[in-house]
């Protein structure tokens, strides 16, 4: 995770049907279940819907329930902490200490389906893997550069209204989020620069394949 710059991340379980996103780790020490938002939730339950509404059946209100929740109410995403706890997932740590977005995908009811099965559930499946790896697209990329055109490593990417930002790290830069915000770019010594980013298809409008170009407009560097 170090090493290579990952911004977005499913990893895929069984057992149920439903895409679960960050937090895992309820806030309250004494609760074993509590709804635990990250400053980003909204890019979260995005990126969950862009899955679980492209999928086979984790949408159809006509199947039955795995066991015994039905996770219909939320369009077959949930909140990870509010469904059962979990300490140290890699969902909460790739959020809190690299800049990749990971999400918990659960592809069927069977935890262990047999080998005869496989064939379907690969095409219960195989459209929302791909939406939901199309959706790294969305936000902002680029690379932090100085008056030189020299790459500027850890500088500092904030979102306004957001209280979580992310280190370019050295690499090219690319950050997911929806809707209309203002990006600022901390580096050196204490320079910033802010740009108006208006990204496509707000939430909760239905994925697609092709999204539009970014719009991008920067504004002049001001002092931080």
């Amino acid at each position: 995770m170090e090493k290579i710059p990952f911004v977005l991340g499913g990893n895929l379980q069984g057992g149920e049907l439903v895409v679960a996103y960050p937090y895992d780790l309820v806030r309250s020490p004494w609760k074993t279940q509590e709804h635990t938002p990250t400053p980003d939730d909204h890019v979260f339950r995005w990126l969950a819907y862009s899955y679980a509404s492209t999928h086979r059946l984790m949408t159809d209100a006509r199947r039955r329930v795995c066991h015994t929740e039905d996770f219909q109410k939320e369009e077959g995403t949930v909140n990870g902490a509010s469904w059962h706890t979990v300490a140290g997932s890699l969902n909460d740590f790739s959020y809190l200490h690299t800049n990749c977005f990971e999400l918990s995908i659960y592809v069927g009811c069977d935890k262990y389906p047999h080998e005869s099965q496989l064939p379907e559930e690969w095409e219960n499946n195989r459209e929302s893997l791909i939406v939901f790896m199309e959706q790294v697209h969305r936000g902002i990329k680029g690379l932090v550069r100085d008056s030189h055109g020299k790459g500027i490593p850890n500088a500092v990417i904030s979102v306004e209204g957001v209280n979580h930002d992310i280190r370019t790290e050295g690499v090219p830069l690319n950050k997911l989020f929806l809707d209309c915000h203002h990006v600022r770019c901390a580096f050196a010594l204490s320079s910033s620069s802010t740009m108006i980013v208006r990204p496509p298809q707000p939430y909760g409008t239905v994925p697609h394949s092709s999204p539009d170009p970014v719009t991008t407009k920067i504004s002049p560097v001001r002092n931080f």
